[in-house]
């Protein structure tokens, strides 16, 4: 190359190039380049005779690592530092980079979950689709009031996964309950959203993504609340057997059958709950509790057959009289006389034969009840 372009002046050694030549070859402005030199981050190694920038191989060689950098979302200042300060704590910045990547994914993630979503409103016009985004902005409102109300007036064009993505996020109790039943309108469209959320980290998200199941009110969500019942977490354990009480269905009524008598009094008395509110589906699988190797299972069985009260359950309630365990004996009275019929009432007439005074003391104080029932009849 001659050295025309740097002033004219001579030859030029062919290992240099021009501010323009430079800028050409790596896409950049010449304007960028001087912008470097002037931050001290990238100075041309020579002049021309006529005072032009003139860069070294070794220049270009730094220019590629500046791009390098930068394409890693370093700024110039962390670029410079990058390459001319030896204690410059790489890992420290790389970090920061990464979760700024990640916060920038996530947006343009939740962004397209909304444009996904807003199709529906749509379809009808853009008022639907500006009303649709009004509303989702006034989720996200700092005041709990506004939030409160955004999520009871929500329609059907407000994105189901910013209500999902709103429950999880919001800090007051009020707003969230709010949120499940504005979710719960959805139905069935809102298992994809809130299944994953029962494998959530934070035990509270876990709790409350059962609960909106729960109002949800599809049995086909029962699978995904069984593990729970055995979270390490007692809150959200307890809330799993209330929440497969409201769902009912085989799942729920094997998955707490197979608690029973196994947990703390709190989650005992939930899953005692959860099978009353399922009622005689749950009897049959109970009945066949009552013969188990477990006394506390044997006992929470009769307690829960009591709480049903299905009169069906009084043949296999009346040999626990015998029971060698003093609390199975006693749940299995307590259990007869929450039940109707001879059946129930013969059996509680043998407990006051019963050799444990207690089981003689309950089952006279039940006949009794009965016989004042039936003459007021």
């Amino acid at each position: 190359m001659s050295n025309a372009d740097a002033g004219g002046e001579g030859e030029a050694d062919e290992t240099w190039l021009t501010v323009g030549e430079v800028a050409r070859h790596a896409g950049l402005s010449v304007r960028t380049l001087h912008h470097y030199d002037q931050l001290g981050l990238l100075h041309p190694s020579g002049r021309s005779a006529s005072g032009y920038r003139l860069y070294a191989p070794g220049d270009l060689a730094r220019l590629l690592q500046i791009q390098h950098l930068k394409s890693l979302g370093l700024n110039l200042d962390e670029v410079g530092a990058a390459l001319d300060v030896e204690e410059f704590d790489a890992a420290s910045v790389l970090e920061d980079h990464i979760t700024a990547v990640e916060r920038r994914i996530a947006d343009e993630q939740r962004l397209l979950r909304t444009l996904h979503a807003l199709r529906k409103a749509a379809q009808t016009g853009w008022r639907e689709v500006l009303s649709a985004v009004e509303q989702t902005e006034r989720l996200r409102h700092p005041e709990p009031h506004v939030r409160f109300r955004a999520a009871l007036e929500t329609t059907d064009g407000v994105p189901l996964a910013e209500l999902v993505q709103q429950l999880v996020a919001d800090p007051v109790s009020g707003v969230r309950e709010a949120l499940t039943w504005a979710i719960a309108r959805h139905g069935s469209e809102a298992l994809p959203h809130l299944l994953p959320l029962l494998r959530h980290a934070d035990p509270a998200v876990r709790t409350q993504a059962a609960h909106t199941l729960s109002k949800v009110g599809d049995r086909a969500a029962a699978e995904a609340v069984v593990p729970l019942l055995q979270d390490g977490d007692a809150v959200v354990a307890t809330k799993a057997a209330q929440v497969l009480g409201r769902l009912g269905g085989p799942d729920a009524v094997q998955a707490l059958v197979e608690r029973v008598g196994s947990g703390p009094r709190e989650f005992d008395d939930a899953v005692m709950t959860a099978l009353e509110d399922i009622g005689s589906e749950a009897v049959e699988a109970l009945l066949e509790r009552l013969t188990a190797t477990s006394s506390r299972t044997r006992s929470g069985a009769a307690e829960a057959l009591g709480l049903i009260g299905d009169p069906a359950a009084a043949p296999e309630l009346a040999p626990l009289l015998q029971d060698p365990d003093a609390a199975v004996r006693f749940e299995a009275i307590v259990a007869l006389g929450q039940l109707d019929g001879d059946t129930a009432t013969a059996a509680i007439a043998q407990g006051e034969t019963s050799l444990d005074e207690r089981v003689a003391q309950v089952a006279t104080r039940l006949l009794s009840k009965r016989r004042a029932t039936a003459s007021s009849g």
